[in-house]
């Protein structure tokens, strides 16, 4: 009966990268029946990492392209809006100021990050959103800071406001 072959893989890793166990447990079996020296499988090992960090970065130079590709997207999306202001006009630098106050105001940072990461925050619906939001936070002077109320309301007066 032959001896099973034992391989180290311990080269290939550190504290910062940790070799899939469950590809090892295939790949180990092929190895040795193939009867490859600990020196072959190292070679192999290191052009299958080599493999793995090109495609790594094919992965993210596509994913940064998309991105973009999204961006401009939206930008033509916003550009063609008829709801909303020409980008070249006096109207857009307000109509901007209230969405970015919006945005700044009333978007929880883990919402920011996400919209950042997806390009989603030069979406025209979430410019139109944010800047229905700084609009009426700005007109209607609403207080976003601070303790609610405790002043007792019936449901008509939280319905229909309050009469004095």
């Amino acid at each position: 009966m032959e001896e099973e072959l034992k391989y180290d893989f311990s080269k290939f890793e550190s504290d910062d990268f940790k070799l899939d166990e469950e590809l090892l447990k295939k790949f180990q079996p092929v190895a040795q029946k193939l009867k490859l020296s600990q020196e072959s499988v190292e070679a192999l090992m290191d052009i299958a990492l080599e493999m793995s960090k090109k495609q790594r970065a094919l992965y993210e130079k596509d994913k940064e392209q998309k991105l973009k590709d999204d961006i401009s997207s939206y930008d033509k999306m916003f550009r063609e809006d008829s709801a909303l202001p020409d980008l070249n006009s006096s109207e857009a630098k307000t109509y901007m100021k209230y969405a970015n106050e919006g945005y700044s105001k009333f978007c929880p940072d883990k919402l920011k990050d996400f919209f950042e990461s997806t390009g989603l925050n030069y979406h025209p619906e979430i410019i139109k959103m944010f800047h229905n939001i700084g609009e009426l936070s700005s007109s209607d002077g609403v207080n976003y800071f601070g303790k609610p109320s405790i002043e007792k309301l019936t449901p008509a007066q939280i319905l229909y406001g309050k009469k004095d």
